[in-house]
């Protein structure tokens, strides 16, 4: 599984990606989307609380965080207060579904992407991303994974957000060039890792 923080980086990313002024109100957008982004791990509740071992995995499925998606729209497109802040549809979709795309990329556990067809269980032959590892504040491996997969994936939710707002190519392709050299040193570690 990816981390809390990784995740959590996906939804504000998608939050940044619109083009809308922030406000106060657009905190309840930002919120939501976090939500949205870690929503899918909420099956770790029922383990940690009751030990229910749920597998597969369901909240780990399209079917759910499509579903949820649509819900969480739909619900703030009817409250008139939220209706000029609140994200659409697909960005909605796209921060729920933003949780398997991180999970296959770490590669370590089949995730039920395709719940419930026949083949529903899908891996990524190599995980570009470590694993978050033991949650334990005095885990060494916990802060180094944490470490990668944050050099990692910010720059890229960098990239998405300026992209998406429209900034200019030549300012987009500095920073790139400016970011590669790191990134691509963060991204060999990350695969070493998994070797």
């Amino acid at each position: 599984m990816s981390s809390f923080l990784g995740h959590a980086g996906a939804g504000v990313a998608v939050y940044l990606s619109r083009p809308r002024p922030l406000n106060a109100r657009s905190a309840v957008a930002l919120g939501l989307l976090v939500l949205l982004a870690i929503a899918p791990d909420a099956d770790y509740l029922a383990y940690w609380c009751c030990r229910i071992d749920t597998e597969p995995r369901l909240t780990h499925s399209l079917v759910f965080c499509l579903g949820l998606a649509a819900l969480v729209w739909m619900g703030g497109a009817r409250r008139p207060a939220l209706q000029s802040d609140f994200p659409g549809l697909g960005a909605c979709a796209v921060a729920a579904c933003s949780h398997l795309v991180l999970d296959l990329l770490v590669g370590v556990h089949p995730v039920p992407v395709l719940w419930p067809l026949p083949v529903a269980q899908w891996s990524a032959p190599v995980g570009l991303l470590p694993s978050a590892g033991h949650l334990s504040l005095t885990n060494y491996y916990f802060w180094r994974n944490l470490l990668i997969e944050c050099a990692v994936l910010m720059p890229m939710y960098a990239l998405l957000v300026a992209w998406m707002r429209g900034a200019p190519w030549r300012r987009i392709g500095l920073g790139v060039l400016l970011a590669a050299p790191l990134w691509a040193v963060f991204l060999v570690w990350s695969l070493r890792v998994h070797g």
